[in-house]
C-alpha cells in the first residue's frame, strides 16, 4: 500500500530553482570519485581527499542517496522511471566498481545499507528537515552494521579494528603513491626552470612533500568520517532530487547562510567532550572523540553559516583572498585550524544567542 493510499498523497512542486552550487557540488563529487586519476600536480591534494573521504567512491554514496529519494517518491504515487534508472546505474557501478578488498565490500555494505535506511526514513516522514533524516539513517544504519559485522566474526570491535587496519594500510599505500608521485614532478626539467627563477616556490614544494609524508591516517576518527562523508553526499543526492524532479519528500535544503538544526544537538558536544575527558570513561575514549567530530563538524558548518550571514555578495571575494594569501604566510594547518575553532565557537554561541535572528543580515536575500 502506498502512502498515497493512506491519506498522505504526494507532494507536488514546481521544481527547485538555482543550479550553479549544485552543478559546483556535483563536479566536487565526481572530481573526488575519480581521484585515482587525477595528474602528479594534484597527488598531495588526492592523499588529502582520501584523507577525509574513506569510503571510495563518494558517487556511489550519492547515486544510492538519489536511488532511495526515488523509491521513496514512487512509494507515495510518484513516477517509476526514476527509479529504474536510479538503481540501474547503482548496479552497474557496484558490479564494475566494486574493490574486492575488505574495505571495498564494506563500502558496498555500507552504501547498501544507508539506501535502505535513508529510504525508509524518507517514506515514514514527510514534513522532518533533511538533517534530522540523515542523523537518523546514520545511527540505524551503524547499529546494523556493529551487529552484522559482531555476527561474522568474534566480536564486532575487533571487525571495526580489523577494517581500521585496513583503511591504515590503504592510506599508507595511497601516501607513499602521491608523494612519490609530488617528487617525480620536482625532479622534472620544467618544474626546475620554475624553481631556479622562484627559489621561495621550490622551498614550500618541498616541505608541503615532507610534511604530507609525515600525515598520520585518521584511524582513531574513522568512524566519525565516514558519518560525514555519509551525510554530505545524502545531502547532494537530496538537493538533486528536489532540483530534477516534482515530488517533494521534504523541506528542500536551505542556503549555507540559513543553515541552523535544533539547538538540543549541542548536547552531542557535550557528552562527546565528557567522554573523551573523564578518566573513568576511558574505555569509552574513542566513541567520545567520534561523537564529539561528528556534531563538532555539524555547529562549525553552523558558525560558517553565521559568518556567510555577516559576509555581503559584493565582499564575499575578500576573506577568500585573504585565506589563500595567509596559507603560504602561516601554513595551512593553523589557518585551517583558526577558520575551525572560530566556526565551531560561532556554532556553540548560535545555539544560545541565535544571531542571524536578533541582527540583520547584509545579504540581499539571506533569511534567518
Amino acid at each position: 500500500m502506498t502512502r498515497a493510499a493512506e491519506g498522505l498523497p504526494l507532494v507536488t512542486a514546481p521544481r527547485e530553482r538555482g543550479w550553479r552550487r549544485l552543478v559546483f557540488a556535483l563536479a566536487v563529487a565526481v572530481a573526488v570519485s575519480t581521484v585515482s586519476m587525477w595528474p602528479p600536480s594534484l597527488s598531495l591534494v588526492g592523499v588529502v581527499v582520501r584523507w577525509l573521504l574513506p569510503v571510495e567512491p563518494v558517487g556511489l554514496l550519492v547515486v544510492a542517496g538519489f536511488a532511495a529519494c526515488a523509491v521513496a517518491a514512487w512509494s507515495r504515487g510518484g513516477r517509476v522511471l526514476p527509479v529504474v534508472l536510479a538503481v540501474a546505474v547503482l548496479t552497474v557501478w557496484l558490479r564494475v566498481g566494486g574493490a574486492p578488498d575488505a574495505l571495498g565490500r564494506f563500502a558496498v555494505g555500507w552504501t547498501l545499507l544507508m539506501a535502505a535506511t535513508f529510504g525508509w526514513w524518507a517514506m515514514a516522514s514527510r514534513d522532518r528537515p533533511f538533517l534530522s533524516r540523515g542523523l537518523a539513517s546514520v545511527a540505524v544504519a551503524g547499529v546494523v552494521a556493529l551487529g552484522v559485522l559482531g555476527l561474522r566474526t568474534a566480536g564486532a570491535p575487533d571487525s571495526v579494528a580489523r577494517l581500521g587496519l585496513a583503511y591504515e594500510q590503504r592510506f599508507v599505500r595511497h601516501q607513499a603513491e602521491g608523494v612519490a608521485a609530488w617528487r617525480a614532478r620536482l625532479a622534472s626539467p620544467r618544474w626546475k626552470t620554475v624553481s631556479e627563477r622562484v627559489p621561495a616556490v621550490r622551498g614550500l614544494a618541498e616541505r608541503a612533500a615532507t610534511g604530507m609524508a609525515t600525515i598520520s591516517p585518521p584511524t582513531a576518527i574513522l568512524p566519525a568520517l565516514v558519518v560525514l562523508e555519509t551525510l554530505a553526499a545524502l545531502a547532494l543526492a537530496w538537493a538533486t532530487w528536489h532540483r530534477v524532479a516534482r515530488a517533494r519528500l521534504g523541506p528542500p535544503l536551505s542556503a549555507l547562510s540559513a543553515f541552523r538544526f535544533h539547538d538540543q544537538l549541542v548536547w552531542g558536544v557535550v557528552v562527546g567532550a565528557t567522554l573523551s575527558v573523564l578518566p573513568t570513561l576511558s574505555a569509552w575514549r574513542d566513541v567520545g572523540v567520534n561523537v564529539m567530530v561528528v556534531f563538532g563538524a555539524l555547529h562549525a558548518l553552523r558558525g560558517l553559516g553565521v559568518l556567510v550571514w555577516y559576509i555581503p555578495d559584493r565582499w564575499a571575494l575578500v576573506p577568500l583572498l585573504l585565506l589563500l594569501v595567509s596559507i603560504p604566510l602561516l601554513g595551512p594547518v593553523l589557518v585551517l585550524a583558526t577558520v575551525a575553532v572560530l566556526a565551531l565557537g560561532l556554532g556553540l554561541g548560535d545555539t544560545w544567542r541565535d544571531f542571524r535572528r536578533t541582527t540583520r543580515s547584509l545579504r540581499p536575500n539571506a533569511r534567518p
